[in-house]
């Protein structure tokens, strides 16, 4: 696709890919940022809906033939802030609240033309921190394993950069847990742990370059 060295049996290439992910997800557990925005009003919490993860991606390719296999690391974040004066403490409170997810992936991919269609294991990162002026700040790590079925739609660009669009659909084993984001922000009653059990799915799309120079 990009350059290589060829034989008359076979065409092996090797590519840089660099490019955008938009993964589009399930709302938190039980509203806890509507929840925020209803019980501090003053905060002035930002409307944002945490309904999708947006990042980059870098890694590398090699094809032989009509099979391809990737390395890549993606990289999503998802961000609300908000201040405003704590009528209880007198006294101006500014928060700042991040989603991130990064990624380890190793995949594989069947080429048909411009076309492919394939499958990839990631190890996540998934980070849940807040910094609150007030109240000090927070972090909750986890990881998780997750399978990705994605298909290529492969267009040429220029001599040596392929541009590509990669829909796919990320299934998780195992889920994340979003009670200390619950605690920090809202601390209601009635709720347990596992009330905040959260499955990391995801529905996507990749702008992707692949460039070999």
């Amino acid at each position: 696709m990009i350059f290589g060295f060829y034989s008359s049996t076979v065409e092996a290439q090797f590519s840089v890919k660099i490019g955008y992910d938009v993964g589009f997800v399930k709302e938190e557990p039980h509203g806890i940022f509507r929840q925020t925005r209803l019980a501090k009003p003053w905060l002035n919490l930002e409307e944002k809906k945490f309904n999708n993860i947006q990042g980059v991606v870098i890694g590398a390719r090699y094809e032989l033939d009509n099979f391809a296999t990737e390395f890549d690391f993606n990289y999503g974040f998802w961000t609300v802030k908000g201040n405003g004066l704590n009528p209880t403490l007198d006294r101006d409170e500014t928060l700042k609240y991040s989603v991130t997810n990064g990624a380890l992936g190793f995949g594989v991919e069947g080429l048909f033309g411009k076309m492919g269609l394939g499958t990839s294991i990631h190890y996540h990162y998934f980070s849940q921190k807040s910094k609150n002026s007030n109240l000090g700040s927070f972090i909750d790590k986890s990881n998780y394993l997750s399978e990705r079925v994605f298909l290529g739609l492969y267009l040429e660009g220029s001599k040596h950069t392929v541009l590509a669009l990669r829909p796919y659909m990320d299934v998780p084993f195992g889920n994340v847990n979003f009670f200390f984001t619950e605690k920090k922000l809202n601390n209601r009653t009635g709720f347990t742990k596992e009330d905040f059990d959260y499955r990391p799915s995801a529905f996507g799309i990749q702008l992707l370059f692949f460039n070999g120079g």
